[in-house]
């Protein structure tokens, strides 16, 4: 069931030794829901929500993949 708002999940790259400074920025975002630190292939899963999909991708675009330490990102629409 939609809650009216538009969400995505967003797998991010950093650079090796940015991990704190990195979580520490996404968490104090407007949009930012969740930030979790990973082991494996990525190094953290971002929860992103915004009221439409012009706003989640400006949050993504504009904002997470301009932190510094992001390398890459793979972002995940959430349909449902």
């Amino acid at each position: 069931m939609r809650t009216g708002m538009e969400k995505a999940i967003v797998l991010v790259n950093l650079s090796p030794g940015t991990e704190e400074a990195s979580i520490t920025a996404l968490r104090g975002m407007a949009g930012i829901k969740s930030v979790f630190q990973l082991y494996g292939l990525y190094d953290l899963l971002v929860m992103v929500e915004g009221p439409d999909d012009a706003t989640v991708k400006s949050i993504i675009a504009d904002n997470l993949r301009s932190k510094p330490g992001v390398v890459s990102t793979i972002t995940m629409k959430i349909l449902s």
